[in-house]
């Protein structure tokens, strides 16, 4: 598992100033506003540079004045370093904007370690043009052993359960080599789990039925019409009817891709797993279960996923918690120290410290 260690930011949106040691855990709470989401952005907008998107990720973003801190006018350039396999890997960017609201790498490098060699290599990227080095497709140099490792984290959103959701679409059979972020090959990823992953896939199935005891089993099977192409089908307890993926509740619905990302077979699962408030539209026992599930994650990936949900905060454990508060338009990002709170905790939960106002980053605020 490639593993992060510590991550620096500076210039990003409301991150002016960041150094944060990222453990398998990474609960972030804060109020609205807070900077949460900027946080989990970060990793996205990394993975985006990895894979040779940087301009066009800037431009739907708004242009450079929307990523640097205050705008170009206060703010002249970001960077990240991340440290990764015990700090013995590293990648470092600083970008600069342009006159045309973009952003530039103006400078790059990449450190690997082969550890039967005596020290680190290290291997300066920078090079004229608009995309950042690292994301050239050089198969054995420095830069392709680091980006291996920033390409294997992935930032997932299944809020959308619209009609016109990408968890509700039809998938192609064989679109099966990761679940997507958005979960748009759903359906084909848990055929793949149904019938070379059986264990993995009875676990996903019977977890599904905590939450939803009239649901049966999934029923995947290629379109008769078109079996290049599938489509989730489910059973009812009692009935061998089949329904369609859109007569799940939106809950239920978004609990179903929780649960195959976080019980995915590790062969398939990202090293690094991001979420921004997963418990949205859960019912309170789902989210129990959801907590659970994280910590089951965590055995070999590491999870940060940002919660408004005092009930989630309580699954974890104070050293697993990054309080993250807003002032003067700066976010601050602070672990909690179990030493702080033992006496607190022996009256009361983690989630009841938090809407105490005891541990900051009130929720709803």
């Amino acid at each position: 598992m490639n593993r992060i260690d510590k991550i620096c930011v500076s210039g990003f949106k409301s991150i002016a100033e960041l150094q944060l040691d990222i453990k398998d855990i990474n609960v972030l709470i804060g109020g609205n506003g807070s900077g949460k989401s900027n946080f989990i952005g970060v990793f996205k907008f990394l993975r985006e540079i990895t894979e040779g998107r940087l301009g066009i990720y800037v431009k739907t973003s708004g242009g450079a004045d929307s990523i640097l801190h205050f705008g170009s006018k206060r703010t002249s350039e970001v960077t990240f370093h991340v440290y990764l396999n015990e700090k013995v890997d590293q990648y470092k960017i600083s970008l600069s904007a342009t006159v045309e609201d973009g952003l530039v790498p103006i400078s790059e490098t990449a450190y690997y370690w082969n550890k039967s060699y005596p020290q680190p290599y290290s291997e300066s990227l920078t090079r004229a043009g608009t995309e950042a080095a690292i994301s050239s497709e050089d198969t054995a140099s420095v830069k392709a052993h680091v980006r291996e490792a920033l390409q294997s984290w992935r930032v997932y959103h299944f809020h959308d359960t619209s009609d016109t959701s990408p968890l509700k679409k039809t998938a192609k059979v064989d679109d099966n080599r990761f679940l997507r972020a958005d979960g748009a090959n759903l359906a084909g990823f848990l055929y793949l789990l149904k019938t070379k992953h059986e264990e993995e896939y009875r676990l996903i199935r019977n977890t599904v039925r905590r939450i939803a005891p009239f649901f049966k089993d999934f029923v995947l099977e290629p379109r008769s019409l078109n079996e290049e192409s599938i489509r989730l089908e489910w059973r009812h307890i009692g009935t061998e009817d089949y329904f369609d993926v859109s007569s799940f509740s939106d809950g239920t619905l978004r609990f179903i891709a929780l649960t195959v990302l976080l019980l995915q077979p590790y062969k398939y699962k990202p090293s690094v797993i991001l979420l921004d408030e997963p418990e949205l539209g859960l019912h309170p026992s789902a989210i129990t279960v959801l907590g659970a599930m994280v910590r089951q994650a965590s055995a070999d990936a590491q999870v940060i996923i940002s919660t408004q949900s005092p009930m989630l905060l309580d699954m974890f454990e104070p050293e697993e918690v990054v309080v993250v508060h807003n002032a003067d338009g700066a976010s601050t990002f602070k672990r909690l120290e179990n030493s702080a709170l033992e006496n607190w905790l022996k009256e009361f939960s983690l989630g009841e410290l938090w809407e105490k106002n005891e541990i900051g980053g009130k929720p709803g605020v």
